[in-house]
């Protein structure tokens, strides 16, 4: 009996003894000596290694600990509840343990790591963008230790030369942006993922077909984006000097080379400059020997979109017609579409493509189809992740600088049309990220004159005329700020479920963005509307649009706000009217200007939009005012604004909507076409005076307008509605 626990016991002992390698691993040993079955099995060393067991802590030592424990609760308690002062006396009154503060120094000692060892032994250096704690899931994320220290000195410069080109190619924050539109760098590689064959696609952490995440590489140095916009710039004027290769071809898609280089060129002295969705360097490169930027059906669109501003008769279908200007080309990217299922393949030239049709398709008057194709090219620039700004170690520097060109494009189309239409926007900055820096400044120095065909004599145009800076890049980045600021005006005033409530809120705050984008607008990009103190060398037309826009926004915004508007404030109603009736002045001067400068056969179709703006003001002003020189003076803005419009309709057969929509709100005030066009007879001379005497701001804010209730009362008999100047979405309004 006495030999049977004996056994149990010794058997016991063995197996809790297990060789090194077995007990690290925590399998299971036979403890077998000198070697167990394990380590004989796989021919490896087997080492056994006696421990004393450990010791159990008494009954005193727990006590103590206890006691510990009991004693710093109270004091943190009593830290919680006592002032300044009171903390630093208990800190004081905690007795110091020459033995527990070894045993801190020697804990933190262990927590050394390889980056603040390096510390120690270059105390002069800076730690730089070290996330806090360490999420070992973003590992990847971090910077190498060499780029994570800087030299004080070399940071500093560092600093100074980013915010010196954050200066050059980034738009003015508008001091109020929230995170949606701010030019930070959030984490976007959630929303970026890999395929097996490598490609990227753009699914969020949502979707069921997301692979394995992207994780974005390291942010080109301020060295590297150098070199990158020096490469790009030598580039695009290589690439200047190879067009004329295509006078070698006898066609481009059956178009005689000469008619083809003529509605080329049109396209990049006219529509090019506006919304910059097409890249030169690229499209020009491969026409001439192929490649990804270039297509049948992007070439067919641009010939269709700039036919509209050809004079020669062999663009229009009908001649004598300009409303048929570019039929055929209009059908044959109807073909392409169909033949190639360009829809069912997203590619940048496809999104440019369809953009370009659906702005044009706007102006025309084709507005369902205008919709539709711009749509598909909102959705395909989701589906291409052209909405993220990522850093692909693939990607080249032309194909980051193409696809912002083209987010940035499509973003200003997109809320364009939903003013145009009065739709919702389809691209909100909440679901985007793209920066707004492009390193091309090829064009911003060129000096632009205006198309001269050299099959047509010209007789609008100044040959004297040598040119001005085209600014297009620089005045393409300030849109892109603008644009921000438009949707928040449409969010704020223009969407179902806008209260006056709300518009007051955010009347002063996006009215502060406006003022100040204005005061931030570089010097080249400003303009003098008064006549006599123009320079003799105008403005390029693209920095007349973002004035003419920057003016239309400020009558969107504070439109609704006055007596008749959807979202009437009778206390913010008078300062209101004197701004939109500043701003509509400032429009109609300014697009005058374009049109005694050049020639408004070329203008957008948002300058339309603006003139459609102005004339709404214009026509509440002329009916309001019962001085006979103050009335005078409206109409003449009224006919001015209604003459240059009439201009505009003939590239643009769909200005023939808001021109009706102005002649109606004229029957409705009272105002008929003659008493308007007896006071534009002296039209120049009175424009001229105009800026002198009405367009200063504080000399205008005197002026003696009807309070805010009288023209509540006024406009509120039903005899007598002023209720059909809808801003937002004009197009649809007969």
């Amino acid at each position: 009996m006495t030999s049977e626990p004996t056994q149990r016991s010794e058997k016991s002992t063995a197996l809790s003894k297990a060789c090194e390698y077995c007990r690290q691993r925590k399998i299971r040993c036979d403890s077998q000596k000198p070697r167990c079955g394990s380590c004989v099995s796989q021919n490896r060393e087997c080492v056994f290694k006696e421990r004393s067991p450990k010791e159990r802590p008494t009954l005193a030592a727990l006590q103590s600990l206890r006691k510990e424990k009991k004693k710093l609760q109270d004091i943190i308690e009593t830290l919680k509840h006592s002032s300044h002062n009171a903390v630093e006396n208990v800190l004081a009154d905690i007795p110091s343990s020459p033995e527990r503060a070894q045993r801190t120094q020697l804990s933190l000692s262990q927590l050394e790591t390889p980056l603040t060892q390096a510390l120690q032994v270059a105390p002069s250096v800076v730690l730089t963008n070290i996330p806090s704690p360490i999420d070992h899931n973003q590992v990847h994320q971090l910077p190498s230790q060499t780029q994570q220290i800087q030299a004080p000195q070399e940071q500093q410069q560092e600093e100074q030369q980013g915010q010196f080109v954050r200066q050059q190619s980034f738009p003015l924050d508008d001091g109020h942006a929230d995170e949606s539109d701010s030019e930070t760098d959030p984490d976007v590689s959630p929303f970026i993922s890999v395929d097996e064959e490598g490609n990227l696609a753009s699914f969020g952490p949502s979707s069921a077909l997301q692979s394995s995440m992207c994780y974005p590489s390291t942010t080109p140095t301020l060295s590297e984006r150098e070199h990158q916009r020096n490469s790009l710039i030598a580039n695009a004027a290589i690439t200047r000097q190879q067009e004329h290769g295509l006078y070698s071809r006898q066609d481009l898609d059956g178009v005689p080379i000469e008619l083809a280089i003529h509605l080329l060129n049109l396209h990049w002295n006219r529509q090019h400059h506006t919304f910059l969705l097409t890249y030169r360097p690229a499209i020009m490169r491969d026409l001439l020997y192929g490649g990804p930027y270039a297509s049948r059906f992007l070439l067919n669109a641009i010939f269709a979109c700039a036919a509209k501003f050809s004079r020669r008769s062999e663009v229009q279908e009908v001649v004598g017609n300009t409303a048929t200007a570019g039929a055929q080309w209009f059908r044959r990217c109807d073909q392409l579409l169909y033949e190639d299922r360009l829809l069912l393949c997203p590619s940048i030239p496809t999104v440019v493509g369809l953009a370009l049709l659906g702005s044009t398709y706007n102006a025309r008057g084709e507005i369902s189809k205008g919709w539709l194709l711009m749509g598909y090219a909102l959705r395909m620039v989701y589906d291409l992740g052209l909405h993220i700004e990522r850093v692909a170690d693939s990607e080249s520097a032309e194909e980051r600088e193409i696809r912002r060109r083209v987010f940035w494009g499509v973003f200003i189309c997109d809320k364009l049309q939903s003013l145009y239409l009065g739709r919702p926007i389809a691209m909100r900055l909440a679901d985007t990220h793209v920066l707004s820096e492009f390193l091309d400044g090829m064009e911003e120095g060129e000096l632009w004159t205006p198309y001269i065909d050299p099959t047509i004599p010209e007789v609008e145009y100044d040959l004297s005329f040598i040119g001005t800076p085209t600014r297009s890049v620089s005045c393409f980045q300030q849109f892109c700020s603008l644009s921000k600021i438009m949707e928040k005006i449409i969010n704020n005033n223009y969407v179902i479920g806008a209260t006056s409530e709300k518009a007051r809120k955010g009347l002063q705050r996006i009215d502060q963005s406006l003022e100040k984008w204005m005061e931030n607008l570089p010097r080249e990009l400003q303009i003098c509307l008064v006549e006599e103190t123009m320079s003799h060398s105008p403005p390029s037309p693209n920095i007349f649009n973002i004035h003419a826009m920057y003016h239309t926004l400020v009558v969107l915004l504070h439109r609704p706000i006055i007596a008749d508007g959807h979202l009437y404030a009778v206390s913010d109603s008078p300062l209101s009217l004197k701004r939109c009736t500043i701003a509509a002045r400032a429009i109609t001067l300014a697009v005058r200007k374009f049109h005694t400068s050049y020639s408004l056969r070329g203008a957008p179709y948002l300058i339309a939009y603006a003139l459609y703006v102005a004339c709404t003001i214009h026509v509440r002003n002329a009916a309001m005012f019962e001085q006979d020189t103050m009335k005078g003076e409206h109409c003449t803005l009224l006919a001015s604004s209604l003459n240059l419009l009439e201009q505009i309709g003939v590239p643009n057969p769909g200005v023939s909507r808001p021109m009706a929509i102005i002649r109606k709100l004229m029957a409705t005030k009272g105002l008929s076409p003659v008493e308007v066009d007896h006071n534009a007879y002296q039209l120049n001379q009175q424009m001229a005076a105009l800026p002198e005497t009405l367009l200063q701001v504080d000399s205008f804010m005197d002026l003696d307008f009807p309070g805010a209730q009288t023209i509540a009362n006024w406009l509120g008999d039903p005899q007598d509605p002023f209720r059909e100047d809808q801003l937002y979405g004009f197009m649809d309004t007969l």
